[in-house]
């Protein structure tokens, strides 16, 4: 059997705190033909390029676009692996994930494949943040938030993928924000499909400020409706949860709607009692209303100068 040699891509910007324990994690990999890692910087004012640096079989390529759709063509363009697999800096993996990606694209015939999307934090507010982004009530019912059956699906976490499947599409889209991986999974649906497997395990570290979740969400939401103006067949219904509650908020019947908002996030913080944060509840507000405007001005307003940087 003709051996399936893989390149790691690991689009970075300022990921000095993280990227040594991502680096070692790829460094671990049981699948035996792990020809390179493809660091992309961004422009870093950390360590990051001097810890990449200093692990083997690390390449660093300069991406002068500084978005992450703009480093992962660069890596495609040089890439030397049959397969792509995405990790993100601030992510660790598990020793077979590399293997566990290889078989499940082989197994299924997919043309792109992922596993769960697992936060690991510390402290209290970085703990509720990881609890509400992992619930199906908190970033939504997406296979990859919190399935443990594999199937086929529309999008996946990080992703691996054959190298000239992606070539023939064009790679990344670079001018849909941050919502890059749903847009190159949308397109790939008709050249093998979308398959998560949950054996495909790795962490991730999330944020730990209200703030910058509230200001993620937003960029999520506008950057998903731009997705929506060119595919529109993409638009799941979970996607319009989120928008409606922003309008219930906006329209004459403001005051039930948020009285049943509340009643739900209280129904739910009491059900995780002992299993998740208190805190947990004040994040999911958060997550859904920057999320929801942010759609809702993509979707009328078009998308902003910073989701049309290339």
């Amino acid at each position: 059997m003709t051996e399936i040699t893989v390149t790691v891509a690991v689009p970075v910007l300022n990921e000095a705190l993280h990227l040594h324990a991502c680096l070692d994690a790829i460094g671990r990999q049981t699948h035996p033909h792990v020809v390179e890692v493809l660091v992309v910087d961004g422009g870093s004012t950390d360590a990051t390029r001097e810890i990449a640096a200093h692990h083997p079989n690390v390449r660093v390529l300069d991406n002068p676009q500084r978005v992450q759709s703009a480093a992962l063509n660069l890596a495609l363009d040089v890439a030397l692996g049959d397969v792509i697999v995405r990790v993100d800096g601030h992510c660790v993996i598990a020793d077979d994930y590399v293997e566990r990606c290889v078989e499940a694209l082989g197994a299924t015939g997919a043309a792109i494949v992922g596993g769960p999307m697992t936060p690991v934090a510390a402290g209290r507010m970085q703990t509720a943040i990881a609890a509400a982004m992992s619930s199906p009530i908190g970033a939504g019912p997406a296979r990859f938030h919190h399935s443990t059956e594999p199937g086929w699906t529309d999008t996946v976490y990080l992703g691996a993928y054959w190298a000239e499947t992606a070539r023939s599409i064009g790679g990344y889209a670079t001018d849909v924000g941050v919502n890059e991986d749903a847009e190159f999974a949308h397109r790939l649906r008709d050249h093998g499909g979308v398959w998560f497997d949950p054996s495909i395990r790795s962490t991730y570290t999330p944020r730990s400020e209200l703030r910058s979740v509230a200001r993620q969400f937003y960029r999520y939401g506008r950057s998903r409706a731009t997705t929506v103006r060119r595919h529109p067949e993409s638009l799941a219904p979970r996607q319009l949860v989120a928008p409606a509650l922003v309008l219930g908020l906006l329209s004459p019947w403001r005051r039930p709607v948020a009285a049943s908002y509340l009643t739900l996030l209280a129904a739910w913080s009491a059900s995780g009692r002992g299993r998740r944060p208190r805190w947990a509840g004040a994040v999911l507000p958060m997550m859904h209303v920057p999320w929801g405007v942010g759609f809702l001005i993509g979707v009328f307003a078009g998308p902003s100068r910073s989701v049309r940087a290339r």
